[in-house]
């Protein structure tokens, strides 16, 4: 039972009506409220950490219409081609209706996120936001590992979502180094630096220690980098020498 006064999931979200951007009809969709939920900062591959919520949960926008599916920063910015290549290869497949249910479970999450994928994929755009959408999933299954161990469920289960956070991680950093490479920043909304240090985290979790440590010494050696962002870098090092 909670106790009183205090604040379960369901109180720190809304139903949005939204106008999709490609069949330009109104829908509902649950948003998290802006100032309600307190940031207490971000974990070692940037996931944004709240009290009380996931919000990682909340950031994909999906038309229960035609299927039309993005993050909220992107929602929206799509060409009069993108929009047409949607309608023609993402609507008339679309069959995936959702339930209303108070709040967005893991699972749901994910098949949300997967839509984003495939219309991005659909509608084309730069390798730097499929990269974002593959890192968006690796936070979500991260939520739901933690999740899972928080409720008791068997260990077989927890290790399938360790393994589909890794394949998601590989595949953002292949992703972000491609994008590195070939696009100015900013990077799906991050400056260089902070692509660069999240190259480096993900490059420790997955165990690729020699590129975790190039992408780290190009932030410790760089005189445009913040002092915060050197001490995370330095934290991130630090884990190479513990495993």
């Amino acid at each position: 039972m909670e106790g009183i006064g205090q604040k379960t999931e369901v109180d720190y979200i809304f139903d949005k009506t939204v106008k999709c951007d490609v069949c330009g009809r109104e829908f509902k969709t649950k948003q998290v409220r802006t100032g309600r939920a307190r940031f207490i900062g971000t974990d070692d591959i940037l996931k944004p950490l709240y009290e009380g919520i996931d919000t990682c949960k909340y950031d994909i926008i999906l038309c229960p219409h035609c299927g039309y599916a993005a993050s909220q920063r992107n929602y929206g910015h799509l060409t009069s081609k993108q929009r047409q290549a949607i309608r023609e290869n993402v609507e008339p497949r679309f069959k995936a209706k959702e339930e209303e249910t108070e709040v967005y479970s893991y699972e749901r999450a994910v098949k949300r996120c997967k839509m984003a994928m495939l219309t991005q994929m659909v509608a084309g755009g730069k390798i730097s936001e499929s990269a974002y959408l593959c890192l968006k999933l690796a936070w979500l299954y991260r939520g739901e590992i933690d999740e899972a161990k928080k409720y008791g469920v068997p260990g077989e289960y927890i290790q399938m979502y360790v393994r589909y956070e890794n394949e998601y991680l590989e595949d953002a950093y292949k992703g972000f180094e491609q994008a590195l490479a070939t696009e100015y920043p900013p990077i799906a909304g991050m400056d260089e630096m902070t692509i660069n240090y999240l190259l480096a985290s993900i490059a420790v979790n997955l165990g690729k220690n020699d590129e975790a440590k190039k992408y780290g010494s190009a932030i410790l050696t760089s005189r445009n980098a913040s002092a915060k962002i050197k001490n995370k870098t330095r934290d991130v090092l630090e884990a190479i020498k513990k495993n």
